[in-house]
C-alpha cells in the first residue's frame, strides 16, 4: 500500500477512467517512492478532487493510473493571506504551513522592510519556488485544495485589492486583541496581511488601517513573521474556515 498523495497535471473529471502521470510528479511517483504496477496511489488535483488509483502500466516516462474512485472535499474556506517577502527560508516555512491549514491564495508583496530585492526575472523565480512548496505540503498533509500564489505585489498593490474583502485584518502588535476586533459574522472573503522581519513601517501601517484593515494583535509577545502568519490563518480558519 503506497500512501504518498500525487498531483495530477492535468485537471481531471469525476468520470475520469485513468490518470497520466509525468515528468516530476513521474520521478517521485517512481523513482523516489518506487510504486509498482499494482500499487494503489492517492492523487490529488488541486481543486478538490481525490482519486483512488491503481498503478495500471509504468513507462519510460510516464505513469498510466487507473481510477476507482472520486470524491469531491468541501469547499474550501474563503480566506486569503498577503504575506510581506521576508528571508526565503522563512517565507517558504510560512507559505508551506499556510498550505497545510488551508486557505485560498497567498499574496506576497514587497514592503518598506522586506529583505529581498529583485527584477522580473527574480520575481517569476520567487513565484515559482512558492507554488512548488504549496504542492509539496498539500500532497504532504492531503489538502486537496491547493492554494494559488498570486504575483509579488506592493503596499499599493494591497491597497487597490482591500476592497473586494468582506473583512481585511492586519497583524498588528498594536492592534485590539483577535477576539474582541474579528467580527465573527462576517460573510463573503477575508484577507489576513502579515508584514516583513520588524513589521510594517509606520505608514504602510497607516495606509492599509485607513483603507479598512483592522489591525489585530495576536498575543503579548513579538512574533516572527511566519509565527504571526501560521497563528493569524489558523485563526481565521477557525471563525471563517468551510470546517
Amino acid at each position: 500500500m503506497v500512501r504518498e498523495r500525487f498531483f495530477a497535471s492535468h485537471r481531471a473529471s469525476p468520470g475520469e477512467k485513468r490518470i497520466v502521470i509525468s515528468g516530476e510528479e513521474y520521478h517521485h511517483l517512481v523513482r523516489v517512492t518506487r510504486v509498482r504496477e499494482g500499487d494503489e496511489v492517492t492523487v490529488l488535483d488541486g481543486s478538490g478532487g481525490i482519486y483512488g488509483t491503481i498503478v495500471h502500466r509504468l513507462g519510460r516516462d510516464v505513469a498510466i493510473l487507473a481510477v476507482n474512485s472520486y470524491r469531491k472535499a468541501g469547499d474550501p474556506p474563503r480566506i486569503d493571506m498577503a504575506l510581506a517577502l521576508t528571508k526565503a527560508h522563512r517565507l517558504d516555512f510560512a507559505v508551506e504551513k499556510c498550505a497545510e491549514i488551508g486557505l485560498r491564495c497567498i499574496i506576497p508583496f514587497v514592503a518598506q522592510r522586506s529583505v529581498w530585492r529583485g527584477g522580473e526575472r527574480e520575481t517569476a523565480h520567487k513565484q515559482e519556488r512558492l507554488v512548488r512548496k504549496v504542492v509539496a505540503a498539500c500532497k504532504q498533509s492531503g489538502n486537496p485544495y491547493f492554494p494559488a500564489v498570486g504575483t509579488v505585489t506592493d503596499i499599493a498593490g494591497l491597497l487597490q485589492a482591500i476592497d473586494r474583502y468582506r473583512a481585511v485584518y492586519l497583524a498588528d502588535a498594536a492592534g485590539r486583541p483577535a477576539e474582541s476586533a474579528i467580527e465573527r459574522d462576517a460573510e463573503g472573503d477575508v484577507l489576513g496581511i502579515v508584514g516583513p522581519e520588524g513589521g510594517l513601517a509606520d505608514q504602510e501601517c497607516s495606509r492599509l488601517i485607513d483603507a479598512g484593515a483592522i489591525p489585530v494583535t495576536l498575543g503579548p509577545y513579538a512574533l516572527r513573521s511566519e509565527t504571526a502568519a501560521l497563528c493569524l490563518l489558523f485563526l481565521l480558519g477557525r471563525l471563517f474556515g468551510s470546517g
